[in-house]
């Protein structure tokens, strides 16, 4: 009888360009890389048994050396079946030592987002432009191509990046509009949330599947809002918008009042939308620790099954994929529910009589690549 092979996962990785997967192995206590859906760089934890000294002497890493790692599976869904999720490349950042037990715990950060791009503060204005022009001059900047994967597309009279870094700057302004933002690979990608929460689930999170670790999920109304309000007087125009937008349920209660440039009356509804929306979108969350699946990544969507009134679509805004001695290969999930988070609107002022409510086609998609 031919024996099966037992399924496992190993770590391949690449310490400034040398292969040091068999070297490492001996002392790898544990590893994760954490896939992030917007807004924060992916990272990397190392943690290495260090008894004999050699990581914290003959073999101590410096910071800014550049890691390359690979998770790799073999007969983990079946006989003979080989997977590999590629992580990247990532920056050593901070090294720590600690004991007893003497460990080494190497974490890493993406390289993909530059440390120019993440720290160097920058002045600098723009007008009459778009928010993909904006977007496009910083991928161009810091050696990226620009991916720009919304329909939303606001035009702006003037902004000012005043002693603050490509990265903030960029990531404040698409906040704004309900864009989030991800560097993979060679690319800036800016995404629509609304459209991207819209695609087909992944896969299925059921209650009683065996391969669920641990599981919470939580409903709350604290930081929640049942509509937000936006006033601005423009200075040049000498107009005043005012915009409130309802929620799609009471929340806690209360009111969020939004002090926020606005360039029209439209302007301020798009952004009264999407600031309820960022507010509101952690509602109902949940988190989930399963063994490893490498579908489950930041950006994608799953659905829930079986776990009652919390059954429902979810965005995965980070996903978690750990390798470890005593667990074996695990991916942990943090979730927030799908759906709508505004119903009605109502706008006043000088300008409100040219605008009705923002109404964006969801099926549409503009793509702008180098």
């Amino acid at each position: 009888m031919e024996t099966q092979e037992a399924r496992r996962a190993e770590i391949i990785l690449v310490y400034e360009g040398a292969d040091i997967s068999r070297d490492i192995a001996p002392f790898l206590i544990s590893f994760s890389y954490t896939d992030n859906a917007s807004d924060k760089a992916d990272d990397l934890n190392i943690t290495l048994e260090d008894r004999e000294g050699k990581w914290r002497n003959p073999w101590f890493p410096s910071k800014g050396d550049l890691i390359r790692a690979t998770i790799m599976t073999r007969n983990w869904h079946g006989p003979n079946q080989m997977e590999s999720l590629p992580c990247g490349a990532f920056e050593i950042d901070e090294i720590t030592c600690s004991g007893p037990p003497t460990q080494v715990v190497l974490k890493a950060v993406s390289t993909l987002i530059s440390k120019s791009m993440r720290q160097e503060q920058k002045t600098r204005a723009w007008e009459n432009v778009r928010l993909s022009a904006i977007a496009k001059d910083v991928a161009v900047k810091n050696d990226l191509a620009l991916f720009w994967d919304s329909p939303n597309d606001p035009l702006f009279e003037r902004r000012d990046q005043v002693e603050t870094s490509d990265l903030g700057f960029l990531m404040g302004l698409c906040r704004n509009y309900g864009i989030g933002i991800k560097v993979t690979d060679t690319q800036l990608v800016c995404y629509d949330e609304d459209t991207y929460e819209a695609r087909p689930s992944i896969g299925v999170i059921s209650f009683g599947d065996e391969r669920i670790r641990s599981f919470r999920f939580r409903e709350k109304t604290r930081g929640t809002y049942k509509g937000a309000r936006l006033q601005y007087h423009h200075p040049i125009k000498d107009e005043d918008f005012e915009v409130y937008i309802r929620g799609d349920s009471e929340g806690s209660g209360e009111i969020l009042v939004i002090n926020q440039r606005a360039d029209s009356l439209a302007d301020a509804e798009a952004i009264t939308r999407a600031r309820l929306r960022d507010a509101n979108k952690r509602e109902t969350t949940g988190s989930v620790t399963m063994a490893g699946n490498m579908r489950f990544v930041g950006g994608s969507n799953t659905d829930v099954r079986g776990f009652g009134k919390f059954d429902a679509k979810y965005f995965i805004e980070r996903a978690t994929h750990s390798v470890n001695k005593g667990n074996g290969y695990t991916t942990s999930v943090e979730l927030c529910q799908s759906g709508p988070q505004q119903t009605n609107s109502g706008s006043s002022g000088r300008a409100a009589a040219q605008f009705g409510p923002l109404q964006l086609d969801s099926g549409f998609e503009v793509y702008e690549r180098e």
